[in-house]
C-alpha cells in the first residue's frame, strides 16, 4: 500500500484535512495563509459573486503559475480510490523530490462559480486540499534515477458536478491583496463526479488499450480524443514498452489533453515489465478481500448504473488468486438493484481469433464461469494489437444474442499493428494497422458501442447490448 492512500482530504463542504505528520504541518501552513481572508473581505471586496464560501478571496492572476523549475508540476492526472460521486484523486510529478520540503496542494472549485479562467477561481481554505508525496525507483535499483508522485484525494464532493483545478503549491497566500507568494501550479483541469449510483442519466466511457508507447500517433490525435464527450476513460494496459519512469513521463505527456480533464482507470499489461512503476503512476482503489500483496491490482467502482472491475491477468497464478474477491464482488454487483450492466476489464483477453496471441486458457478456466455465473454482459481487453468483437458465449460455444458475455478485444491504441483472425467465437474483427478506442454510451437498459479507427475516421464496428 502507498502512502498516498493514507493522506487525502475530508471536505464536509470541501474543508481539507491531512493524515500525515507532513500533510498537517502543511495543512496549519495552508491555514494560516488564508485565516484573515473573512476579514479582509469586509475592506477588499463586497460583492463576492453568488455561491462562493464565506472565506472566498478573489484572485489576482500571477505574471507566472509556475516557475519552469524543478517545482513545477507535471504529468497531471486523475483517478477514482473511492466512491466516483464524491472523491476524486488527483497525481501529478515533479523534478523536485523533497517530501518534507514540498507540501501538495490542489485548489479547486465547482465549475458554476469558478470559470476555466483561473483568475476568476476562488481561493478559500474550504476550496484546497493537501496530500502526500512518493519516492520510487525502477525495480528499486539504484541503477535508475528515483522519481516521485504527489497525491492529493478530494473527497466530500457533490455528485455529477463539474469542477476547475490548479495542482502543485505555494508558499504563501495574502487574503488581503488576493495574491499568491511563489505559486508552482499547473494549468487548469477539469473532472467531473459521477452521478449517485443507481442514476440512469445516460453517459458516455471510452474503453482503449495497447499502445506500447506509440507516442508520435498518440499526440497526433490527442487534441480530438480529448474533446470527446466521455465521463472517463478505462484503459486495458501496455502503456509502454518496459514501463521505465521515461516512458511513463512521455506517455502521461503525450495524454495530457485526455488525463488532465478525464479520469483513467487502468489495469497492468504484461510490458509494464516493471510493474512497480505501474503501480507508483496512478492512486487506486485498495479493495478489501483481495490477498494484501495484490493492493490495486484488482479493483472495482460503480458509475451511475454501471458496475466496472479491473483485473490482473499478468499471471496464471495471479488469475487464480483473485477468484474469491471476483466471485464476491460479482455476486454483491449482481444482487444490486442499482447495478444494471457489469464490465470487466483484464489486459488479456478471455477469447481472441488474433493470429499473434489469442485466447488465455487460464481465463477461460477460472474468470469465464464466473462471469457467466453472474451474467456479465461486456468483458473488454486488449493485448492482441487488433479488434475483436464476439457473439455472445456460454459454455463453450456460441449463443444467442443476450444469452451470455460478449467479448470485446481492443488492443490498437497506436500499438505495433497485429493481424486480426477469426474462429467459431468471432462476430467481426478488424486489423491492427486500422489502430482502434471504443466510446460505450450507457443510456438506461442500453449500451451502444462505436469503434473506431485509431485517426477517428472509419467506424470499425458499431452494436448495442438491451435489457428489459
Amino acid at each position: 500500500m502507498h502512502l498516498r492512500h493514507l493522506a487525502f482530504a475530508f471536505l464536509p463542504l470541501l474543508a481539507a484535512c491531512g493524515s500525515s505528520a507532513s500533510t498537517a504541518a502543511g495543512q496549519a501552513k495552508l491555514t494560516a495563509d488564508v485565516a484573515a481572508a473573512a476579514d479582509a473581505k469586509t475592506t477588499a471586496d463586497t460583492g463576492l459573486p453568488a455561491g462562493w464560501p464565506a472565506d472566498a478571496v478573489k484572485v489576482q492572476a500571477p505574471t507566472a503559475w509556475n516557475s519552469g523549475g524543478d517545482l513545477a508540476p507535471y504529468s497531471v492526472h486523475l483517478t477514482w480510490e473511492h466512491d466516483p460521486a464524491s472523491h476524486v484523486s488527483v497525481s501529478w510529478a515533479t523534478k523536485a523530490q523533497d517530501l518534507k520540503a514540498y507540501s501538495p496542494k490542489v485548489w479547486f472549485a465547482p465549475e458554476s462559480i469558478g470559470a476555466a479562467d483561473a483568475a476568476t477561481l476562488p481561493f478559500a481554505v474550504t476550496l484546497t486540499a493537501t496530500g502526500a508525496g512518493e519516492i520510487y525507483q525502477t525495480n528499486g535499483s539504484t541503477d535508475f534515477p528515483p522519481a516521485v508522485t504527489w497525491t492529493t484525494e478530494l473527497a466530500g464532493l457533490q455528485p455529477d458536478t463539474a469542477y476547475v483545478f490548479r495542482t502543485g503549491t505555494w508558499s504563501g497566500f495574502d487574503a488581503k491583496t488576493g495574491t499568491f507568494t511563489a505559486p508552482e501550479l499547473s494549468e487548469v483541469g477539469h473532472f467531473r463526479t459521477a452521478p449517485l449510483k443507481g442514476t440512469r442519466k445516460p453517459f458516455a466511457v471510452v474503453l482503449a488499450g495497447d499502445s506500447r508507447g506509440g507516442i508520435d500517433l498518440i499526440t497526433q490525435n490527442a487534441e480530438r480524443l480529448g474533446a470527446i464527450d466521455a465521463a472517463f476513460w478505462i484503459f486495458n494496459g501496455d502503456f509502454t514498452n518496459l514501463g521505465l519512469q521515461m516512458e511513463w513521463d512521455s506517455w502521461i505527456a503525450a495524454m495530457q489533453p485526455v488525463m488532465r480533464h478525464r479520469v483513467l482507470m487502468p489495469v497492468q499489461g504484461n510490458h509494464e515489465i516493471f510493474a512497480d512503476m505501474f503501480y507508483a503512476q496512478f492512486a487506486m482503489p485498495v479493495m478489501s478481500g483481495l490477498p494484501t500483496e495484490y493492493a490495486e491490482h484488482a479493483w472495482s467502482f460503480n458509475y451511475a448504473n454501471v458496475h466496472f472491475i479491473g483485473l490482473d491477468s499478468n499471471a496464471d497464478q495471479n488469475v487464480q488468486d483473485q477468484v474469491a474477491w471476483l466471485d464476491a464482488d460479482l455476486a454483491a454487483a449482481r444482487q444490486d438493484p442499482d447495478v444494471d450492466w457489469i464490465i470487466p476489464m483484464s489486459h488479456h483477453p478471455a477469447y481472441s481469433a488474433c493470429t499473434n496471441h489469442g485466447s488465455t486458457p487460464i481465463m477461460q478456466q477460472y474468470w469465464v464461469p464466473l462471469f457467466e455465473k453472474y451474467n456479465v454482459e461486456l468483458v473488454f481487453s486488449g493485448h492482441d494489437h487488433n479488434y475483436e468483437r464476439t457473439k455472445s458465449v456460454r459454455g463453450g460455444k456460441a449463443v444467442a444474442d443476450g444469452q451470455g458475455p460478449v467479448y470485446v478485444v481492443a488492443g490498437g491504441f497506436y500499438s505495433p499493428p497485429y493481424t486480426n483472425g477469426s474462429d467459431w467465437w468471432t462476430a467481426t474483427s478488424s486489423p491492427g494497422s486500422k489502430h482502434n478506442y471504443v466510446e460505450l454510451k450507457v443510456d438506461g437498459k442500453k449500451l451502444s458501442f462505436t469503434t473506431y479507427s485509431g485517426d477517428g475516421s472509419e467506424v470499425l464496428d458499431q452494436f448495442s447490448i438491451s435489457k428489459p
